[in-house]
Parts: C-alpha cells; structure tokens; sequence
C-alpha cells in the first residue's frame, strides 16, 4: 500500500497522517508535503505513523532529512504513534536521539 499523506494544521504545527508503507516509493510524496511547510511557516511537525505498516532505511533518512529541515527553520520533528515494528526499527536507528516519540498527539503539542 502506498504511502498517503493527510496534512491538518494547528496554530503553528502540521500534523500528517500517515498511512500505508513508508519506503523507498515514498520519497517524492513525503518531501514534496515537507516543502509545504516552508509555505505555512510552521515551526513544528507532527508525523502520526498509527497507519503506516512499514518503515524501510530510505524512510529513516527521509526522517533524518525531516529533522535537519525543521532545525534549519528553528523548528522540530515529532514522531506520533508508531506500530511496535516501526518503534523498534527507529529505536535501533537510535532515531529517539534527535526525534521525540510520543503515544499521544496531545503530548507532541505540548513538546512543541
């Protein structure tokens, strides 16, 4: 299934809803959604990954990328409900390093 990218906007943060595979397909979606931030001068984003079924290596770097860019624009990543199995592949990136990881959205807002 393909990656499908639902974009909500609160205050100053983008919420996307992620669903489907999170891999190498994904590329051009996925950095054509993050050039949008720079449009709507949000400071943070909130990626929900409670439907995507797979993270693969390009999905890490896509998130490494995430990360550079919103701390590019004095902004943050935050990563929102993943599956157990993307939990762990993130966990073994040692993603948590640079990206916080929440259970709940309410708890990302407060973070950002």
């Amino acid at each position: 299934m393909m990656l499908n990218i639902h974009e909500r906007r609160l205050d100053d943060t983008l919420i996307f809803d992620m669903t489907g595979r999170f891999e190498f397909q994904s590329s051009t979606p996925f950095i054509g959604a993050l050039d949008r931030i720079t449009e709507t001068h949000c400071t943070h984003l909130i990626l929900n990954l409670q439907g995507v079924s797979f993270i693969d290596s390009t999905a890490l770097g896509l998130l490494h990328y995430a990360h550079q860019k919103l701390s590019a624009m004095g902004g943050q990543v935050s990563i929102v409900n993943p599956n157990p199995h993307a939990q762990k592949i993130l966990e073994l990136a040692n993603l948590p390093s640079i990206i916080s990881i929440h259970t709940l959205e309410e708890q990302a807002l407060l973070v950002g």
